[in-house]
């Protein structure tokens, strides 16, 4: 009867041709009594009780030979022009390979034979535009090949992200430098870790948003100013704690507007380890030349005070004299070769216009209404060299501090440059500030906006060579004094191409992200084919959640623009704490000598909820592995809120009058080759080529949104009968 639910009009079909011979019949029988004379009446009525039984029977066999003949018609012609309605929609839109197997009617038959012939004829039609489409991209292939091996080899990270900072490219070396490989994904603001890179992924979790912001509005700044140099650069922290260097590239439309950015990175950690250890050995040579030269003065000035000094203690000092010098020798040789395997250490200082540093600070003053900053005295054609950002907080910090201990608002600013020197002023009318006061604030970390950066004021002023002191001037005006380095005005220089133009081809892509609108928390009225999905599947140490049975692997793929990532996997065994059933070891092949050594599932949960992060998740039976994240990420606080979706529901509304809806069958009817069945990762790759393959047949149906698909899984007929 579930067959005769499907289809509803055949039933009504029926009911309504019963009803309308029933009627008829009764009518005829009424006219036929009304026309008996009284004896003929009673004639029929006596025989009829004398019969009774005779005409019940007769009455049940023909219902019963209606039934047989009604189920005859079902079977033999409604039922399979069901199954042909769906078999020929997934042939040409899923599975051209697909072929009708039906049994029916030998009209049916026929029909089926018919629409054999012409899937034949599609396929091959298909086959052909498929080796001219394939002809027509060897070429470009060719070229992508050489452009991504380029790519690939740089020693740079390449990272381009669209105007929203979702990630749209990146390269192996941008995996290294970002992703952190230990327990500890990120300490700071400015080194925030945690995150996984991939398409679609956003790059705030990978480096600190004030960072990109201010980038993003330095190259702005510079793109409207015209200027020829548009890169802005910066320092941060990568993976493991890597000193990294970035440079901000600009990639503007053919209208020369902001399009997508890119991040070119590149890991400074050893010329700063190298710094480190030539300032150790120029230390080291300090000690020994002061303390040489200290014995040499004290013998000459022995010698010359005495000038007759026995000829014993004349040559003990000659020694004396001899040894230090051997000792100054020697150390000085030791530093020249030790020099010579040092680099000079890395600046992310750069040379900046005073003009345009005081503009960077006044416009960081903007996210505070109560501080006012107006330049006053400040060098048009000075240079300085600093890093903007860092100094630029810093500043922000001091002035900030200043509010709050003179209770001041208004402030002045002044920049001269002389010579090689060049002084920030930073004025008041009010009280000095205390010396210190001001040393004190040298030892706390930077605090902007309630969130601790990774600097103290010290390190900042130490990273420029600054010196800052307090001033107390007439008139009940006050100040502070910031001494920097000056510098030469810069000369344009293009290394490189700085501005990439959409003239530009890239080497391996995903821009149609780049027309994508950002994050939205409006994610049942998106479309299926602009959102990202996590396919999972888990294998256990038996199907009983509820009765203790846990994950012992975990496996994932994403999706993204229509597109499977095979290069960003999940694939992570788990050591269970219970024992491994034999019937579950016999599936999935995973003996317990495999896992004493692997992570436990809360780490391993913790680490898959950050790769599913900002996805929608997707599963095959999705309630089963669900349930099992539900219950085993709860002790460590750990939870799955993604939307998520159902490949065996979804099946089910796009061929409800199939029987089968395993995961084997769906893959045997969408013509998907399941590989490394019973392995958490196989199963998932199967699920995303499947769920790749139900999308146009949903887009079909007019299901074309998250919330539209999620509906129609809920009210399928499979989904009320499981659930």
């Amino acid at each position: 009867m579930p067959r005769l639910r499907r289809n509803r009009s055949f039933l009504g079909f029926v009911l309504v041709t019963a009803f309308f011979f029933a009627g008829v019949a009764v009518s005829f029988a009424l006219m036929l009594w009304h026309a008996l004379a009284p004896a003929e009446q009673e004639l029929v009525l006596g025989l009829m009780g004398r019969h009774a039984s005779y005409l019940f029977g007769a009455g049940v066999l023909l219902l019963a030979g209606l039934g047989f003949a009604l189920d005859w018609v079902f079977r033999l012609y409604v039922l399979p022009l069901d199954r042909i309605t769906e078999e020929t929609a997934l042939i040409y839109r899923s599975n051209p390979s697909h072929r009708l197997a039906l049994e029916g009617s030998p009209d049916v038959m026929r029909l089926s034979a018919v629409i054999n012939q012409a899937a034949e004829r599609f396929e091959e039609l298909n086959r052909s535009v498929a080796e001219r489409i394939a002809e027509s991209n060897f070429r470009l292939e060719q070229e992508k090949s050489i452009f991504s091996t380029v790519l690939a080899e740089l020693p740079e990270g390449i990272v381009i992200c669209s105007p929203e900072g979702r990630i749209t490219l990146y390269n192996e070396r941008a995996r290294e430098l970002l992703e952190n490989t230990g327990a500890d994904r990120g300490r700071s603001v400015l080194s925030p870790g945690g995150g996984w890179i991939g398409l679609g992924r956003s790059i705030f979790g990978l480096v600190a948003k004030p960072l990109l912001a201010h980038a993003l509005d330095d190259v702005d700044e510079r793109l409207r100013s015209g200027r020829a140099d548009v890169v802005s650069s910066f320092a941060m922290l990568g993976a493991n704690d890597r000193i990294l260097q970035a440079a901000m590239v600009p990639i503007l439309s053919p209208r020369r507007e902001l399009s997508a950015f890119g991040l070119i990175l590149s890991d400074v950690s050893g010329p700063t380890a190298a710094f480190q250890r030539a300032e150790e050995m120029f230390h080291t040579y300090a000690r020994v030349m002061r303390s040489a030269l200290a014995g040499i003065r004290s013998a000459v000035e022995l010698i010359l005070d005495y000038p007759h000094l026995s000829a014993d203690k004349q040559d003990q000092l000659y020694r004396l004299i001899q040894r230090e010098t051997l000792n100054a020798g020697e150390a000085t040789d030791r530093l020249t070769q030790a020099y010579a395997a040092t680099v000079r250490p890395p600046t992310f200082r750069r040379s900046i216009r005073a003009a345009d540093f005081i503009d960077a600070v006044r416009k960081r003053l903007g996210d505070h209404p109560g501080l006012a900053l107006e330049p006053a005295g400040v060098d048009e054609s000075g240079w300085v060299r600093v890093d903007p950002y860092a100094l630029a907080v810093g500043v922000e910090f001091i002035l900030m501090r200043v509010e709050a201990e003179i209770g001041v608002e208004a402030f002045r600013c002044g920049l001269a440059v002389r010579d090689r020197a060049a002084e920030l002023t930073l004025a008041w009318s009010g009280p000095p500030l205390r010396l210190e006061t001001l040393r004190r604030w040298e030892k706390e970390p930077v605090v902007i906006a309630g969130e601790p950066l990774q600097w103290t004021l010290k390190e900042i002023l130490d990273q420029h060579k600054a010196e800052i002191w307090p001033h107390a001037g007439g008139d009940g005006d006050s100040c502070l004094r910031l001494r920097l380095e000056a510098a030469e005005p810069m000369a344009v220089m293009i290394p490189r191409r700085q501005t990439i133009l959409a003239t530009a081809r890239p080497v391996y892509y995903d821009f149609d992200l780049f027309g994508q609108p950002g994050q939205s928390p409006e994610l049942d009225h998106r479309p299926l084919a602009e959102l990202a999905f996590t396919v999972f599947d888990t294998e256990t140490t038996g199907l009983n959640p509820r009765e203790g049975d846990e994950i012992v692997a975990l496996g994932a793929v994403r999706i993204v623009n229509g597109r499977l990532l095979e290069t960003e996997c999940f694939d992570q065994l788990v050591r269970p704490q219970g024992r491994l059933r034999a019937e579950s070891i016999r599936v999935h092949g995973i003996q317990p000598e495999m896992l004493a050594d692997q992570p436990g599932a809360g780490q391993v949960l913790g680490q898959f909820q950050r790769f599913a992060e900002g996805t929608i998740l997707v599963a095959h039976n999705a309630a089963f592995d669900m349930r099992l994240l539900q219950i085993q990420g709860e002790p460590d606080g750990i939870r799955f809120d993604n939307p998520v979706l159902d490949t065996m529901l979804i099946s089910t509304v796009v061929h409800p009058a199939q029987s089968s809806h395993d995961l084997e069958a769906i893959a045997e009817r969408l013509g998907v080759v399941v590989m490394g069945r019973h392995t958490a990762l196989g199963d998932a790759m199967a699920a995303a080529e499947i769920f790749l393959k139900l999308l146009p047949l949903l887009a079909a149906m007019g299901i074309s949104t998250l919330g539209e698909a999620r509906r129609a899984s809920q009210n399928s007929y499979y989904a009320r009968l499981k659930y």
